[in-house]
């Protein structure tokens, strides 16, 4: 069989073709996924909605984010393509709910309403649908073979075989080792956060500590460079970094270099869906916690960004547990529906949770930020900076349901009224809260 290339479809994006031989493919949660294709002419492309309309004026910069926006436009490049509009079926997946929350969460319904919008446009454009399976609360793919225009919805996790006969659940001791042999966050990477938490310093002291570790330093200076940070401008010394981004900016990709570091150690065969997954999922829940932090004028503003960074590190701990006991552990959450952390601790013994916040006292995280690793799943916990450990809840939660396919991840859903009602927000400011996510976070290849 000849290999075919698969083509990931970010949320908020679009992709056609005409001829081709690869596979595009989007991962759904809440997000919806409409294909279409002419087989005539073996035009298609696929659309990766993230909300069903345009929450405001300001978001008219990215229409093909909004199905009532995006589909036109997917439509309109098939026709210059050479598509035949009579000619295009649709294949239609995703629009699962936020999650199982309250009659309020069941009447905002963003990825219902999303579906209804597209359904409606392709009806009247006379565009007939051959596939759809929405709704729920499951997380799919939707693939579309532009060599032939089939088209495929299936589970994005799935039950992967037989347990391992000598699958054993990791000890303290076994924990401990893991920890003492993985490459830490650097020392200058952690001694610039505690600079910055403390509040007590300058950005002359931050470049020049940062100089001290030229690795780092390399590391920082192309994630600077990225579509992430600046991405249109060449940064090439620290000192370009601080008058073209910032302090605040330059600290941010500082901590952002060296938890990717950190982060690529696991493969994919565990927490990671795909390569640097850990990765892209922590940079896309610290991106949307400022932004939650912001609207929600939390005074952890300062602190959101980097403890959304660092919230699930204690996954690289368990990452080769995880790729061991995944039949097992797939089939916990899929078919007996159970929580994430619950699977976690019936499998392991201990939770990615629990182990970053062993990992985040060992490393001397103030206590504030052991809280928040510690209790982000389960935040009415949280004893010490409960503003910030909801705000990375939320953020989480948002990011798992948004923008799916980076790593293993199923939030529950029960704490997100009292998240909300403790930030001062509603479950109405959802759609504003997601289209304020950054749109290069919904890229695999920020770096």
């Amino acid at each position: 069989m000849d290999y075919q290339k698969i083509e990931h479809i970010a949320a908020g994006q679009f992709k056609t073709g005409k001829g081709q031989t690869n596979i595009f493919q989007a991962y759904l949660s809440t997000c919806l996924g409409v294909a279409l294709y002419d087989t005539s002419t073996k035009i298609g492309g696929l659309i990766h909605i993230l909300l069903p309309e345009p929450p405001g004026i300001s978001s008219a910069d990215f229409p093909e984010k909004y199905a009532s926006t995006g589909i036109p436009l997917l439509i309109k490049e098939l026709v210059n393509l050479g598509a035949k509009p009579e000619n295009l079926k649709a294949s239609i997946a995703g629009g699962a709910l936020v999650g199982p929350v309250s009659q309020q969460d069941m009447n905002l319904d963003i990825g219902g309403r999303s579906t209804e919008i597209a359904v409606s446009l392709l009806a009247t454009l006379g565009i007939k649908t051959i596939k759809s399976e929405t709704g729920g609360f499951f997380t799919c793919t939707l693939e579309l073979n532009m060599a032939t225009g089939d088209t495929r919805i299936n589970p994005a996790w799935e039950d992967t075989g037989i347990l391992k006969d000598d699958f054993t659940a990791p000890s303290m001791n076994n924990i401990i080792d893991i920890i003492d042999h993985l490459k830490p966050i650097p020392q200058t990477a952690l001694k610039i956060f505690r600079m910055f938490q403390s509040g007590r310093h300058d950005i002359t002291k931050i470049t020049d500590e940062l100089a001290k570790d030229q690795v780092l330093s390399g590391q920082t200076l192309k994630l600077c460079n990225s579509a992430l940070f600046a991405g249109m401008v060449k940064i090439e010394t620290l000192k370009d970094a601080v008058m073209l981004l910032g302090e605040n900016m330059l600290i941010k990709s500082i901590i952002t270099a060296a938890v990717d570091t950190y982060f690529n150690q696991t493969e994919t065969s565990g927490y990671s869906i795909c390569k640097g997954g850990l990765f892209f999922h922590a940079v896309g829940v610290a991106s949307t916690a400022e932004k939650i932090a912001e609207k929600s004028k939390s005074p952890s503003i300062k602190l959101a960004y980097i403890s959304g960074l660092l919230h699930d590190i204690g996954k690289v701990i368990l990452d080769q547990y995880i790729a061991d006991g995944s039949p097992l552990f797939f089939r916990n959450l899929s078919q007996k529906n159970e929580d994430f952390l619950s699977s976690e601790k019936k499998l392991l013994g201990i939770t990615h949770s629990e182990a970053g916040a062993f990992l985040a006292k060992k490393w001397n995280f103030p206590d504030g930020l052991s809280d928040v690793i510690q209790f982000h799943h389960t935040p009415e916990k949280a004893k010490k900076n409960e503003d910030l450990t909801y705000i990375i809840y939320l953020a989480d939660l948002l990011i798992e349901k948004f923008n799916t396919g980076f790593e293993l991840e199923k939030m529950q859903t029960k704490s997100l009224e009292n998240a909300l009602d403790h930030l001062g927000l509603k479950m109405t400011d959802l759609p504003e809260l997601v289209d304020a996510i950054p749109i290069n976070v919904f890229n695999n290849d920020v770096v």
